[in-house]
């Protein structure tokens, strides 16, 4: 009897710490998964499955979906966000419409397009700190094309040269959003109102 007891102890023993053991993609058992498993949310990548990440839910949702679900059963394509009403087009928190002139329209761009920011001290000196984190590197600190990197690319442009100094501000923006030669497009790194306060110290330096 005392045998069969200590059998059953020890394979008890074995079998608790089989279930601890981790290998491959098993970690093992865990306590409390979602501590140690975030669950980015991810508006654009939309799981349908509902029960994705069954495993480590440990939330009861209302509806019984598992912990990666992320759809919305009320959208027609199951986005998370809500769809835009119909003939409409999302503005900027300043009321602006979003940058629709071609790369190739420069000369249009720079004609046409014009600062909706005041000079004041303020905006300059908030155009020389985005200066100096986007373009002081190729444009040098006083826009002269002697940043650093020009001294492995040739062609980096001066704008204190005769033919830049009447550039207007909306080439600048324009050629900030889409890039131009050498510079590559900048419109997805750099926000339009802070295109526009970059111009604005680009013509400060050319005085």
């Amino acid at each position: 009897m005392r045998f069969v007891s200590s059998l059953f102890i020890g394979l008890s023993a074995a079998v608790l710490l089989t279930s601890c053991g981790v290998g491959g993609d098993n970690p093992g058992v865990e306590y409390a998964p979602n501590m140690y498993h975030s669950v980015a949310y991810e508006p654009y990548s939309q799981i349908v499955d509902e029960d994705a990440g069954r495993w480590l839910t440990s939330i009861d949702y209302p509806d019984g979906h598992a912990e990666f679900f992320n759809s919305n059963k009320h959208n027609l394509f199951r986005m998370t966000m809500r769809e835009a009403p119909a003939n409409t087009v999302s503005r900027n928190k300043n009321g602006w419409l979003p940058y629709r002139i071609e790369k190739d329209s420069l000369a249009f761009a720079s004609k046409t397009m014009k600062n909706p920011l005041d000079s004041t001290a303020a905006v300059v000196a908030e155009g020389k700190i985005l200066y100096e984190m986007y373009c002081d590197h190729c444009h040098g600190a006083k826009g002269e094309g002697n940043g650093k990197v020009s001294e492995k690319y040739n062609g980096v442009p001066n704008y204190k040269s005769d033919a830049l100094k009447s550039i207007t501000e909306g080439h600048i923006f324009h050629v900030i959003t889409h890039g131009k030669n050498l510079m590559w497009a900048h419109g997805s790194q750099i926000g339009p109102e802070d295109r526009w306060k970059i111009a604005k110290y680009v013509k400060t330096l050319q005085k």
